[in-house]
């Protein structure tokens, strides 16, 4: 017998014995959700009149939607820029910022241009999408700047 077959004949056998297959458990029909699931926020609209008197309380933590070169041309007061390019990221980035104005009584607000502009409505989800709750003003920059409110 070669020196070959000496030396592969076991390895072969071996790594037969390796490639058995285990035996599959029963599969239930609700598997139990991971841990890590997070429960959806509500998104909902808010008034110009109720988010200027929250805004104006301290109140609310507020995101602008609309690209960072609008609002470095001008924003609501204490409004951070959360472009929706990206957002997860800066939400993520956030969570703790979020979780405490949530737990000091806050409402979560985010605004874009106006009524026509839809970013407001995607970050919001996206915001939600991390388990808290969202505010949209669908007036936007724009009824906030024709109602002569208060700019940055």
């Amino acid at each position: 017998m070669s020196p070959t077959v000496t030396i592969c004949a076991p390895l072969l056998l071996f790594l037969a014995s390796c490639a058995s297959t285990p035996a599959l458990s029963p599969v239930a029909d609700n598997p139990p959700k991971p841990a890590s699931a997070v429960r959806r926020g509500e998104v909902s609209e808010i008034s110009l009149e109720e988010f200027f008197a929250r805004q104006q309380a301290g109140k609310v933590l507020i995101f602008d939607a609309r690209p960072a070169i609008f609002h470095s041309m001008g924003h609501i007061p204490g409004a951070i820029s959360l472009p929706k390019h990206n957002c997860d990221e800066t939400i993520a980035a956030r969570e703790a910022g979020i979780k405490s104005a949530l737990a000091g009584g806050k409402t979560i607000v985010v605004y874009c241009n106006g009524p026509t502009c839809q970013d407001a409505r995607t970050v919001a989800n996206h915001i939600a999408g991390f388990g808290h709750p969202a505010s949209i003003f669908s007036g936007g920059w724009d009824a906030w700047k024709q109602a002569g409110m208060p700019v940055e």
